[in-house]
This record gives structure tokens, sequence and C-alpha cells, in this order.
């Protein structure tokens, strides 16, 4: 009776693990995404109503010393504040993070957008991001456009193609820039685990 009792515990137990982690959801609250007010990578507070794109804005959360950060630096580069109605904007999360490390990336690496700064992992605990990088396009009703890997050349953690055969990122955007739904919303992106406090 008392291995039955356990076993039926157990069972339970897994399945409320499996179902709560079932997908990501495709909404985020967008009053407390326009509501936060972080610190920018030169101290200055901002909110982030006052940056986000009129349509869309698109969220590369980044650490200045991840290695897949600093390969796709160059990409990071060549991708305008704006595209459109979109505005891209570099979060970095992590308490250990100083803003002098974040400054010299952008730097070294010609990075143009707005970078702030995420010390508790509030803001990107509210987009649900997991490693670095990952992008996140949402909308200004708070729609997730698209979420996960910039394209496919990191397969896993120290592993790369050649060269991406798959370029997500650039697939979501001109979909959306079209008003068609992006060929894939949710690709798991590959790279360093944020640590949350």
């Amino acid at each position: 009776m008392l291995r039955s009792c356990a076993g039926a515990v157990v069972r339970g137990a897994w399945l409320l693990v499996v179902l709560s982690g079932c997908g990501r959801s495709d909404q985020v609250d967008a009053v407390a995404v326009r509501n936060t007010v972080l610190s920018s990578a030169h101290g200055e507070k901002v909110a982030l109503d006052t940056i986000m794109g009129r349509r869309a804005t698109l969220f590369f959360v980044l650490a200045p010393d991840c290695p897949l950060c600093l390969n796709y630096a160059p990409y990071l580069a060549s991708f305008p504040d704006r595209a459109g109605d979109v505005r891209a904007v570099g979060i970095f999360p992590s308490r250990f993070m100083d803003r002098d490390s974040v400054r010299l990336f952008a730097k070294a690496h010609h990075i143009r957008m707005p970078l702030l700064m995420d010390p508790d992992c509030m803001f990107v605990g509210l987009l649900g991001a997991r490693v670095t990088p990952e992008v996140f396009l949402m909308t200004d009703a708070g729609d997730l456009v698209y979420h996960g890997a910039i394209d496919n050349w990191a397969t896993r953690p120290g592993r790369k193609r050649v060269a991406a055969s798959a370029h997500y990122l650039t697939d979501a955007l001109s979909a959306f820039a079209q008003n068609r739904p992006p060929p894939r919303r949710d690709v798991k992106a590959v790279g360093c685990f944020i640590e949350y406090p």
C-alpha cells in the first residue's frame, strides 16, 4: 500500500513537471515590459517604454564574456538600431557583469543598439530567457513573434557548423515586415546559461 501511494505521488509529481515544462508562452505581459526601468551600460536609468519600437522590439539577451556572443558580435554590429518599425535592444543579465565590460564589448565590436543592464535578471525572467545569446521579437502588444536562436550556426555548446544554413531571426524579421507569421516561432537557443539569483 505504501509503495503504491509513493508511486502515485511520484507519477503525479512527474506529470506536473511535464505539464509545467510544455512549451513557452507566446505572450509576454506588455504592461510589465513597458513599466520596466533598467540602467544603461553608461549608468542612466532607461524606461523601456521610451525606447521600444513602434511595432516591435527585438531584445538580444547577451553576455560580453560568452564565446557565442563574441562570435555573433559582427552580426550584432551589422544590425541597425532600427530596422523599419523594429527597435533592437541588448539586455545583459547578471549581477556579476560590470558596465565596463559591456561598454568595451560594444566599442570593440561597433554595436550601436541601446545596451541595458539587468543585474537581478527580472526582465529576462519576464521574457523567459535561458541562455546568451537568445533573441525575443516582441510586438507592442506583448506577442512573441519569434524567440530563440539567431540561426543554426551553434549545434550545442562548444560545437558550431562552418556556416549557418538556417537563419531563423532573419526569416522572422522578413515575415514580420510582410505581416506574415514566421516559418518558426520558437527555436531552442544554444549558449551560455543565465545564472538567475
